[in-house]
């Protein structure tokens, strides 16, 4: 067999288990727990602004979470640098949408694909709704092949002035300059 025989089976080969993987993921992501709260939830309302503290049930290294700009339906994810000290990184643009597995639902996207990205990352979507005041429920996906979207997981992300005004707590300072 020549050189590109082989390298066509191992693509091809490669390209067979991050499908069968990706629909795996699926299925396990819409068959959480999450996924009936997920579709309960709706369109934050006003769009998202200012710092969303993140969480996952995945590790998640260093994120801390999403600072949004709902003028410019724009943001940045926030990272906790070496030195402890914010870093906002990898880019994105907000936009409200019918959901990629949820069809049926409307949701905010967050899409990746704009120039400043990296070519891996520009193939993710996450969506969000919200799901509680101040509180999103957000979904991964990542797009490698059209049509046919694989769901990663969910994340939470809390906007903690919404969260406190909504149990009568005063507002703490939300934008942590340094982690």
């Amino acid at each position: 067999m020549g050189l590109f025989a082989r390298l066509f089976t191992l693509l091809f080969g490669l390209g067979g288990v991050l499908i069968a993987v990706g629909l795996m993921r699926t299925r396990q992501t819409r068959g959480s727990p999450k996924q009936e709260q997920f579709l309960a939830g709706r369109v934050p309302a006003p769009l998202p602004d200012g710092f969303y503290e993140g969480s996952a049930d995945f590790d998640t290294r260093s994120w801390k979470g999403k600072t949004f700009s709902a003028v410019d339906g724009s943001g940045k994810n926030v990272f906790a640098g070496d030195d402890g000290t914010r870093q906002e990184q990898y880019p994105f643009r907000t936009y409200v949408s019918a959901g990629l597995q949820d069809r049926e639902i409307n949701v905010l996207k967050i899409d990746y694909d704009i120039p400043e990205n990296p070519l891996w990352l520009r193939r993710v979507v996450d969506e969000v709704v919200e799901v509680g005041e101040g509180k999103l429920l957000g979904k991964v996906h990542v797009r490698l092949m059209p049509g046919l979207p694989f769901s990663l997981g969910y994340f939470r992300l809390t906007n903690t002035a919404a969260s406190d005004a909504a149990v009568g707590k005063p507002a703490a300072d939300t934008v942590p300059a340094s982690f």
